[in-house]
């Protein structure tokens, strides 16, 4: 039979046991809490991105309806507020630079006109490719 004293002790490294183990869950779920929050963050910044492409995107177009031909040039950066955004256009699937229009397409280029623009915002990109 052990003595008081040394029933004392097990009871002791059994508490500090239970103790270390109640402890590792606990800073588990924290580690996971914490992934999650950041993770719930960085989805704000991916729509910010999205919609500074589709600016992009409604820019290029714009600017094919309403400037001179000649006047207009694909392949600008813009901003707003934080975000920013870069737009390129293509023609064929050749990927061969072009002018933008919305003329008759060249038959030699395989008739495809291409808009990409890719939204940044705080290190997080989205892109938009418009093909007619």
């Amino acid at each position: 039979m052990l003595s008081t004293k040394q029933q004392k002790g097990i009871s002791l490294l059994f508490v500090v046991l239970i103790m270390g183990v109640i402890l590792a869950i606990g800073l588990g779920i924290s580690g996971i809490l914490v992934q999650q929050t950041r993770m719930t963050g960085e989805i704000g910044y991916s729509v910010v991105s999205f919609y500074a492409a589709d600016s992009g995107i409604e820019q290029e177009l714009y600017d094919l309806y309403k400037l001179p031909e000649g006047e207009h040039s694909p392949g600008y950066p813009g901003n707003i507020e934080d975000a920013s955004y870069v737009v390129t256009a293509k023609c064929g699937n050749k990927n061969q630079e072009c002018p933008a229009t919305f003329d008759e397409p060249d038959p030699d280029l395989d008739a495809i006109y291409q808009v990409k623009s890719v939204g940044t915002y705080q290190k997080t990109k989205r892109a938009i490719e418009i093909k007619y």
